[in-house]
């Protein structure tokens, strides 16, 4: 690339503007960082600059960077040094949000804001619930997904991780390019570098012809990285040299190759804890943890369970139907499966029925469970009204129009699970 301007994202579909995030990645001032809600800040070492830097390298005014919805406009302003964007020098240059810059020894980081907002959505892109802290994740999607960001996807196993993963894809402006995935906890030695970056002929024992690896395949897309903490530490500079560059080598080859994908990352596990530990590169987690994203466990939205399975059922046989009972005791359930335990469970109803499956307490045995089933059922009936009311703002005429009931009857359904509708108003 030329020292010239350029515009990257040009055919992106325009989005309501978002405010950015000025992140220091590495440098004298990590962790360092601004929220620019409008216009232009200025980053360097004077006094006057939004974000004033430590860094010997760096030019008393360097650069700007201007807000353009989900898209910056960075501009050197002369600097000593220059400012580069993939080891290429820029005068000026419109990038999405999640891009990385160099400036001296500072790597910054221009991400979009997230903020802690919900929606009235139900639904997205696939993914189903009605709880709050499902819908705040949907905000956060709907948030991130038009950017370039780098995401990390955190959340205990069958959460759904993956799945959101691909909500994010569905969201950017590289939808229409492919989604690629690498378990990182698959493959074993030599062959985790060759599936990555791909190898030639003759590269090793088995490597018979050549081939492209999964860095190649996502050019374009997007590449998520399944469970990334069990990435082998040897490993982790590679692929840190490709976010950096966008560069590559395959195994055995010495030409230089280039692909340009979006990161997302998954983990169940604690990285910083792993970073203390030496067991992952600190520089590799502050490129992945800019964003953070929660995947909430399936027992923190026992509210959306009826929901899921409903449509599990229907996904596995249209006319299928989950009776009262059954959506009763399974959002009884605590779920340490979470999400994927829920689809499993859902599918041996359908084959064997639900005497066979239902989940249980081990304490119950024989007439108990239908006891076990009402009890169930109160803590269903008590869950949706408070959905409800939640997804209302406390309004109990409109919770009754929605479920599809009289507003007498909600009210005595209220009394009798001791449920107050004020305190669900804003």
């Amino acid at each position: 690339m030329n020292d010239s301007t350029r515009t990257l994202d040009q055919t992106a579909a325009p989005f309501r503007p978002m405010p950015m995030r000025l992140l220091v990645l590495a440098g004298p001032d990590r962790g360092a960082e601004i929220v620019v809600e409008q216009g232009t800040a200025l980053v360097g070492t004077h006094a006057d600059c939004q974000l004033k830097l430590a860094d010997d390298a760096v030019s008393r005014r360097h650069l700007s960077v201007e807000l353009l919805g989900v898209r910056a406009r960075v501009r050197d302003l002369g600097s000593k040094n220059g400012t580069r964007f993939q080891g290429a020098k820029l005068t000026v240059l419109d990038l999405p949000l999640g891009s990385v810059l160099e400036l001296g020894s500072t790597q910054l980081a221009v991400l979009p804001k997230v903020s802690a907002t919900t929606t009235p959505k139900e639904s997205l892109n696939g993914l189903l619930g009605r709880s709050p802290v499902m819908r705040g994740v949907f905000s956060q999607l709907e948030q991130v997904g038009p950017t370039d960001a780098s995401v990390l996807l955190h959340g205990e196993t069958g959460t759904g991780k993956e799945a959101s993963a691909r909500v994010l894809h569905a969201l950017s402006p590289r939808k229409d390019g492919p989604f690629v995935t690498f378990d990182c906890g698959a493959a074993t030695g030599d062959l985790v570098q060759a599936t990555l970056f791909g190898h030639v002929k003759g590269a090793f024992t088995g490597a018979v012809k050549d081939s492209a690896g999964v860095v190649e395949a996502a050019d374009g897309g997007t590449l998520m990285l399944d469970e990334v903490a069990a990435l082998p530490l040897e490993l982790q500079p590679l692929l840190l040299r490709v976010l950096e560059s966008g560069s590559y080598q395959r195994v055995g080859d010495t030409k230089v190759r280039t692909s340009d994908f979006r990161l997302l990352a998954t983990t169940q596990h604690d990285l910083p804890k792993r970073v203390k530990a030496g067991a992952f590169r600190a520089d590799l987690y502050y490129r992945l943890s800019a964003i953070v994203l929660e995947v909430p466990a399936l027992r923190d939205r026992l509210e959306d369970v009826a929901m899921l399975a409903q449509s599990f059922a229907r996904s596995l046989r249209s006319d299928a139907v989950l009776t009262p009972s059954a959506l009763a005791a399974l959002s009884a359930w605590q779920w340490p499966g979470n999400v994927r335990e829920l689809k499993n469970v859902v599918e041996r109803i359908l084959a064997l029925g639900e005497d066979a499956v239902l989940p249980r307490p081990p304490e119950v045995t024989g007439a108990d469970f239908h006891a076990a089933r009402e009890r169930a059922l109160a803590a269903f009936e008590r869950s949706y009204l408070e959905a409800l009311l939640t997804r209302h703002q406390g309004s109990a005429a409109a919770a009754a129009r929605e479920a599809g009931i009289a507003r007498s009857y909600l009210y005595k359904m209220l009394e009798q699970h001791g449920v107050d509708p004020a305190k669900f108003r804003g």
